[in-house]
């Protein structure tokens, strides 16, 4: 394992309250965010009380009602449009920020800012474009539906892409007309602040229609669940929370959108581009030190590619630079905080128990090792069918490998689980590509890629992964009531 610890410049930390973000109800004990390269300081935001929270709400119900905000498409349209020109002006202090506060790579954080411009981007355009339909039903009877904004929205987001994710369910929301009460994580709230703030400051954003709060989920996010103002909750994490949210949401039957857990399978069938699977199976599991929902958490491999696969990913496993996200050199950063090290190392503990660690497996220690959250990349093979890592959200580096003979075999596996979220498939066998992406259960299904996004295309999850889509068409339109207004002009009633 090669560790890169660069010199870093200085940083001040960065402070956020409600006298400079008067879109921040927020004005209690401040919460810290910290390093988890080196454990440093990166940013103090102040946190939202319970009342804070009902003012929040009450403040984007006002906008939403009495702004034009809902029925002006052009508006948002510019609103959005300038949000990412100033995201845009803004992205290299947005990367840097972003790696300060959640650790991953700088690269991939510049990758995580512009990704987000570019959905913003994408959902300016479609402010203008929410088109219902009409019918004639009948001699003089006609029907029109239209597509209408839900309301005030409560989106609640997760600390492993807390930018991208964000920007994901406000975007949307925005462009369809709703107002947006923002809930970041508490390990990474300065970077959705930061971003946050550059869209408040346009003169032709209502005031209230974008309010952010910041607390714990069991006080702050549990108020706006239970909130009678609240009428959708976006909430994107684990699926046992996204569970609670729904139960506690369904009181005063809010709408709901989860993207939540997943166990994701890779399949590498023994026709693909090994070179390029290769690569692709790297990036599943250990971008973002596997911190994300899709991760190619198992590598399912055709027998008779099984073990020089194995080989040739472990060594490159092995040879990873893990280390400060900061250095350019860097090709693995380290987890979010020590509590999720802890848990992740569980799971480590598990592999070495129950199966052959081909590579990671152990602490990583010394020089700059010993200020952060590190783990390294690890592969194990030879789990037995009811190992906990074949079956659980790791959210960690943690690969498990498996193998089989057939291509129904191979969809067995695959649909294992109790999760539904992604898939890799890796041949260059165009049928069997269509049979296997439609037999497998989920949601994203990468033929001979992973890990690429699109925000003109859906994701979403089936079975405990999820419930609703995110991004694309389907994505915005999750942000909306369909209402049917019929039409009348005959004489008589009968």
């Amino acid at each position: 394992m090669t560790a890169t610890f660069a010199p870093r410049g200085s940083w001040t930390p960065v402070d956020f309250d409600s006298t400079l973000q008067p879109f921040l109800s927020a004005s209690a004990d401040a919460l810290a965010s910290y390093d988890p390269a080196t454990g440093g300081l990166v940013a103090r935001v102040a946190t939202s009380t319970l009342g804070q929270v009902d003012e929040a709400v009450e403040s984007a119900e006002r906008a939403f009602r009495k702004s034009s905000w809902r029925n002006d498409g052009a508006l948002r349209a510019r609103v959005l449009f300038r949000w990412a020109e100033r995201m845009r002006q803004q992205s290299e202090a947005l990367a840097e920020l972003l790696t300060r506060e959640q650790g991953k790579t700088i690269g991939q954080a510049r990758g995580e800012v512009l990704s987000s411009i570019s959905m913003i981007e994408y959902n300016a355009g479609q402010a203008r474009a929410i088109y219902g339909r009409s019918a004639a039903l009948k001699e003089g009877v006609h029907g029109v539906v239209l597509r209408e904004p839900v309301g005030i929205v409560a989106a609640i987001t997760p600390w492993n892409y807390p930018l991208n994710l964000t920007i994901r369910a406000v975007a949307p929301a925005l462009a369809a007309g709703n107002a947006v009460v923002v809930k970041p994580a508490s390990l990474t709230p300065a970077i959705v602040i930061a971003a946050l703030a550059l869209l408040a400051q346009d003169d032709d954003l209502p005031d209230g229609i974008v309010r952010a709060v910041v607390g714990s989920g069991a006080t702050v996010g549990d108020r706006l669940v239970t909130h009678d103002g609240v009428n959708m909750i976006a909430f994107t994490g684990d699926s046992a929370t996204g569970i609670d949210v729904m139960k506690r949401g369904a009181d005063s039957l809010k709408k709901v959108s989860l993207e939540l857990g997943g166990k994701s399978p890779n399949i590498v069938f023994a026709d693909a581009n090994l070179d390029k699977a290769l690569i692709g199976a790297e990036n599943a599991i250990f971008s973002s030190a596997g911190q994300i929902c899709t991760a190619g958490s198992r590598l399912l491999l055709a027998d008779s590619i099984h073990d020089e696969f194995v080989e040739r990913l472990a060594a490159r496993a092995r040879e990873m630079r893990v280390g400060d996200g900061l250095d350019p050199a860097t090709e693995m950063g380290p987890l979010v905080s020590a509590g999720h090290q802890a848990t992740v190392w569980d799971y480590v503990e598990i592999a070495n128990a129950e199966g052959t660690v081909v590579a990671g497996g152990q602490a990583l220690e010394g020089g700059g090792y010993d200020q952060g959250h590190f783990v390294a990349p690890t592969i194990v093979t030879d789990l037995p069918a009811g190992s906990r890592l074949l079956n659980e959200e790791v959210f960690g580096p943690v690969l498990a490998v498996q193998k089989f003979s057939t291509e129904e075999e191979a969809i067995q596996i695959a649909n294992s689980t109790e999760f539904g979220l992604a898939c890799g498939l890796w041949t260059t066998d165009l049928d069997r590509a269509w049979r296997v992406g439609r037999a497998v259960e989920a949601g994203t299904i990468w033929i001979n890629t992973y890990h690429h996004f699109y925000g003109e295309m859906e994701v979403g999850g089936f079975k405990k992964s999820g419930i609703g889509r995110q991004q694309g068409v389907e994505g915005l339109l999750e942000f909306t009531e369909t209402k049917h207004l019929n039409f009348d002009s005959n004489p008589t009633f009968w």
